[in-house]
């Protein structure tokens, strides 16, 4: 079974006209110019839980995108996301994705897909089938906890003719857990990672 790994970043970087599949690798590692953002304007949420997991991403980043995004527990969500973040052009450490294979056959991890317009929001949904490869992994079946989520989205900068692609995470994923706890109630009032992203900012 291929890792949800794989699954993520693979599909996204199908989207990225005439970009190197990756084959597991980081989106930057397949493409040295291609145009990575940690911290752009989009961002993605999620409601609902188990087989009823909604994931809706908004898409300011001013190109138009395919996104592939995971959901499942926040700890993994959040491991998956500073691992990846730390160092985007590496494959996934050997026992994260483990870790990730593991949630996936226990139906704690899903996978979602679809297009976004600019300046629109869009539902991802768990049969969207991307650019050469479908998502395949289906949605998340375990409904015992509140799912957090990691969007990857590509599109294309015509103007600098790079590949861009944009990562974002639901509140308090890849923030300190001080901040994770105000990023969650936040989350209640409309807001999807803003302070992860502010604080990514701070960092970078």
């Amino acid at each position: 079974m291929s890792t949800l790994t794989r699954l993520a970043v693979g599909a996204a970087a199908t989207a990225l006209a005439g970009a190197t599949a990756l084959a597991g690798a980081g989106i930057a590692g397949a493409q040295d110019n291609v145009k990575l953002v940690f911290d752009s304007p989009s961002s993605v949420s999620v409601t609902g839980t188990g087989t009823n997991t909604k994931i809706t991403y908004t898409n300011a980043s001013g190109y138009h995108l395919t996104c592939i995004a995971v959901a499942g527990e926040q700890g993994l969500i959040n491991e998956f996301y500073t691992t990846y973040r730390a160092n985007p052009k590496e494959s996934t450490p050997p026992a994260l994705q483990a870790k990730l294979e593991a949630a996936a056959k226990a139906g704690k991890l899903g996978a979602y897909g679809g297009y976004v317009a600019d300046g629109k929001s869009a539902g991802l949904t768990e049969d969207f089938a991307g650019t050469g490869g479908v998502v395949g992994q289906g949605g998340l079946k375990d409904g015992s906890f509140a799912p957090a989520a990691m969007a990857i989205c590509s599109g294309f900068d015509e103007e600098k003719m790079v590949p861009y692609v944009e990562v974002e995470v639901t509140a308090g994923v890849g923030v300190p857990p001080v901040l994770g706890s105000l990023d969650a109630a936040l989350a209640g009032i409309g807001s999807s990672g803003s302070v992860a992203n502010a604080t990514a900012s701070l960092g970078s």
